[in-house]
């Protein structure tokens, strides 16, 4: 749908003319499909007066940060939030930063690092914007981002400017919450939709200490990197077990013991995948490190700090691992490994290669509840992979499952995945098809899949949370402008 050329003479008016397109060969390179523009705001002031014009003259728009983006209905104002790519503040004292929507987590971790500072980058990585609400690697120390999102920045569906917690009181960033009710749920849920109409402008992020040095010593070029030496007081294994029962009672004595950095139920599919360079040479070490290990198991990083600090947590984490009858991995001791692996999902995110470079495309299956009990079902869905990978449909991984604790292992995420080729029909069909039946299966056996949207099948086992978040979204967007995201990363 084109714009009359008043109307885009409005739009122009609030960004200038060199920050707003309407030519088709531009806006077909955002996505393949018929956007009314193209526009880039500034600040929050230019996002506002946007947000209004579409209100007036009834046009649906989209925000969108650094990429993983959905789909977009014909006709739809695309926001690239390109623009608005500044680190506000880093407050060390009270550890939170302040950010734009087009920081990306590499740049903030960077910065974070320097102050002996850190933040949970999220599994969809780095290269990422650092406001994304998800989960990832570090959930263990540091939660997730329903947890870590302090007061927020909101530009309303209709152009309101709402600035969440205590910023809203006292124009500081510390608080997500109050006074008075909370919008943080409808702002950081985790549930579905898991998504907030209109456009976060600004967010306060918690940071976290860290003990290690203000940048790695990485060596080589891409992607072929590793660290020079591992820094004092790090330390990164892979334990094997012969059960999955011991593997959780291992992964809950360390969450009571409170040692690990990070602690993610990695399979030796997702080690593979990232301590190789291609796809030749993983499925050359997924084949080697199946042989090498004695069952399912887990990835974790210990950080002292200090040498005292350090010898304790291993002694603990040694007796652990021996109770269970835990086998460490022999590859991820060698010290070129481990540092691969510590960079990897400290300051990059494993995720990406775990995901993209097997068939260009993956389909995932992330399930929260308590651990021991998603695992349970997550060896199911894993066995339903099984004919997939038979026929060739999807990547050889075993079947296997991953997850991780939350919060030392007081909530657990569990997920799966399955790697195909995008432009195989029977492949995408298949892969398709087995997310449907495993994300029911895991509704009928009452775990919860982030996947199941807030529908009428769903919904009634969530307090009817469908029809609720169907009123709130009326009630924030009464003139239908904005479709069921924020700014989307």
């Amino acid at each position: 749908m084109a714009l009359s050329k008043d109307v885009y003479a409005a739009f122009e008016d609030v960004v200038g003319a060199e920050n707003i397109c309407n030519d088709p060969v531009i806006m077909y390179s955002y996505y393949s499909t018929e956007f009314a523009a193209i526009i880039l705001p500034k600040n929050t002031a230019e996002v506002q007066a946007i947000v209004r014009l579409c209100n007036k003259f009834k046009l649906r728009f989209r925000p969108v940060c650094t990429g993983w983006t959905g789909m977009f209905q014909p006709g739809t104002i695309y926001l690239d939030l390109r623009r608005m790519n500044r680190i506000i503040e880093i407050n060390e004292k009270n550890m939170y930063a302040v950010v734009e929507p087009y920081v990306i987590s590499a740049q903030l971790q960077a910065e974070l690092m320097k102050r002996g500072l850190h933040f949970n980058v999220k599994g969809a990585g780095t290269n990422c914007s650092a406001m994304l609400r998800g989960h990832g690697h570090l959930d263990q120390t540091t939660s997730g981002d329903d947890r870590n999102h302090l007061a927020i920045e909101w530009v309303t569906p209709e152009g309101e400017i709402v600035r969440s917690g205590s910023l809203g009181s006292s124009d500081e960033w510390f608080c997500g919450d109050g006074p008075g009710p909370s919008l943080r749920s409808i702002l950081t849920s985790a549930v579905p939709p898991g998504v907030t109409p209109g456009v976060f402008t600004k967010a306060a992020v918690k940071v976290y200490h860290w003990p290690g040095p203000s940048r790695f010593p990485i060596q080589g070029v891409s992607p072929d990197y590793s660290l020079s030496e591992i820094p004092p007081n790090f330390m990164a294994r892979y334990y094997s077990f012969t059960s999955v029962e011991k593997m959780w009672q291992a992964e809950l004595k360390i969450g009571e013991s409170e040692i690990a950095f990070e602690l993610m139920g990695f399979n030796v599919a997702m080690v593979a995948a990232n301590i190789t360079r291609s796809n030749e040479e993983e499925e050359a070490t997924f084949k080697r490190l199946s042989k090498e290990v004695q069952g399912p198991g887990f990835f974790i990083i210990i950080a002292g700090n200090s040498a005292a600090d350090f010898e304790y947590k291993k002694r603990v984490l040694k007796q652990i691992i021996s109770e269970a009858d835990g086998k460490s991995l022999k590859s991820v001791e060698d010290p070129r490994i481990e540092g691969i692996l510590l960079c990897q999902c400290i300051r990059i995110s494993a995720s990406i290669r775990e995901t993209f470079r097997p068939g260009g495309m993956f389909k995932s299956i992330p399930v929260m509840g308590q651990r021991d009990l998603t695992i349970k079902w997550a060896i199911g869905a894993g066995k339903a992979k099984e004919p997939l990978i038979e026929k060739g449909l999807i990547v050889d991984d075993g079947g296997a499952f991953f997850g991780w604790g939350v919060e030392q292992g007081h909530l657990g995420k569990t997920e799966i995945f399955c790697k195909f080729d995008p432009q195989n029909a029977v492949a995408a069909e298949a892969v398709n098809n087995w997310h449907k039946e495993q994300s029911a299966r895991a509704f009928n056996e009452r775990y919860f899949a982030l996947t199941m949207g807030a529908d009428a099948q769903v919904g009634p086992s969530l307090s009817n949370y469908h029809i609720w978040w169907s009123k709130i979204q009326k009630s924030l967007d009464p003139n239908g402008v904005s479709p069921e995201a924020g700014a989307l990363v």
